[in-house]
């Protein structure tokens, strides 16, 4: 009781320690307009034989892969990318209590599955976008092609130019030198003092494993990174030694990081009908291998691709024209005055049709529709970074948080 200007004040009974019924089932605690029911339905309507034939019938069972695709799909959506962190919501989240059931498996399975099966992903995509079409979605009147570059699991604090990699790696030679120059005459004294039969060392080996293993890295690195840069390479030129394969590139914030160029088709609906994923900030060599994909992946092309300046060349446009595959690539800059007259007859042919009204209706269709997907993953998803480093496991990693958009996106159109 508090005394107050109309009497005392009175307030709700708390009782912090009183016992509490709970139902008896997780699902039954949950709202049943909760994604994690259509997660839960979805992932259990799928052929999952590429995961399962990666397990063996010998030794201890296994986790359901069932399971920790649930999991996994599940967590993209509610913007978790940590194994430690899933495992941790197994215990207090009672949408992961629901989906792995009795199980607990540690943040080490968890994380397992998820690089372990990176090819594996693919299918799952797959398999959202048959999903989509079975509910009337994936619509490919028009599909709009666009990439983003995603972060790699590195940083700029873990590279190096190719300047100091020559550097270090002279360096690293000479000290290696005198390490064997101090190991040859500790022998000689160890021999002299107890014969041919001592084996000590002195710790000098694994000081000399340490530096050969360090010059080796800083060999690969450097290796690659004249593959890549050919004639081109400059010094100031870096490449990161957590994960090689990925580059620098410039990002939306205008700032330079490692990253991947992550390629996404997207349907006048919203599904995600055919991924990519590149080692290379250019997007032009992905144009044709983007509407391959959807081919591929749909048994259909679509009526017109949409695309931006960033895929235009003149061989990309006559190679459209060839197989007949309608395609509106703008010629200047969105929001900058378009060039006069372009060079090459492909690009002025383009050029001219984008002036015509309907070609302008059409194509303004290409941002909203190429970038949401983008904007949902990195803002909605918390999809920042990729966790796994390697260009093919961050390929997996990245048709997973695709398929996962598609379930979310099926689900939104189903409730509505």
């Amino acid at each position: 009781m508090m005394a107050g200007m109309g009497g005392e004040i009175e307030f709700k009974e708390y009782e912090q320690h009183q016992g509490e019924l709970l139902p008896g089932f997780v699902g039954d605690a949950l709202d049943p307009a909760d994604a994690v029911f259509f997660v839960d339905d979805a992932v259990e309507g799928m052929d999952l034989a590429g995961f399962e034939k990666q397990y063996s019938a010998l030794g201890e069972h296994a986790f359901p892969p069932r399971m920790l695709l649930k999991l996994w799909l599940f967590a993209a959506i509610a913007g978790v990318y940590s194994g430690r962190e899933v495992a941790r919501r197994l215990y207090w989240d009672l949408r992961f209590k629901y989906l792995a059931g009795a199980l607990r498996p540690n943040f080490r399975t968890i994380n397992r599955f998820r690089s372990d099966h990176r090819e594996a992903f693919a299918s799952v995509l797959l398999q959202t976008v048959e999903l989509a079409r079975a509910a009337g979605l994936a619509r490919l009147g028009r599909v709009a092609i666009d990439g983003t570059k995603q972060k790699a699991n590195t940083s700029r604090y873990k590279a190096m130019s190719h300047e100091r990699m020559c550097e270090a790696e002279a360096q690293l030679k000479d000290e290696i030198a005198q390490i064997l120059m101090q190991i040859e005459e500790l022998n000689a004294e160890e021999d002299a003092q107890h014969g041919d039969d001592g084996d000590g060392n002195g710790g000098l080996p694994a000081e000399l494993q340490h530096r050969e293993a360090r010059r080796e890295r800083i060999r690969r690195a450097r290796r690659q990174l004249e593959k890549e840069k050919g004639e081109k390479l400059e010094g100031r030129h870096q490449k990161s030694f957590a994960d090689p394969e990925a580059n620098l590139m410039k990002t939306g914030e205008k700032a330079f990081a490692y990253c991947y160029n992550a390629q996404a088709a997207t349907s006048e609906d919203g599904i995600i009908v055919a991924t990519g994923l590149s080692a290379s900030p250019d997007d032009r060599p992905q144009l044709i291998a983007m509407l391959d994909a959807v081919e591929k992946n749909t048994g259909e092309r679509p009526a017109v691709g949409l695309a931006d300046k960033g895929y235009l060349t003149e061989e990309n446009l006559e190679q459209l024209h060839r197989r007949g595959q309608r395609c509106l690539v703008a010629v200047g800059r969105e929001g900058k005055k378009p060039p006069k007259w372009p060079a090459g007859a492909a690009t002025q042919h383009m050029h001219r049709l984008l002036r015509l009204p309907w070609a302008r209706a059409l194509y303004a269709y290409r941002k909203t529709q190429g970038e949401r997907p983008f904007a949902e993953i990195k803002q909605r998803m918390r999809f920042l970074r990729f966790s796994l480093r390697g260009r093919l496991k961050a390929n997996g990693e990245w048709n997973l948080v695709c398929a996962a958009l598609n379930l979310k996106t099926i689900w939104k159109a189903q409730a509505t």
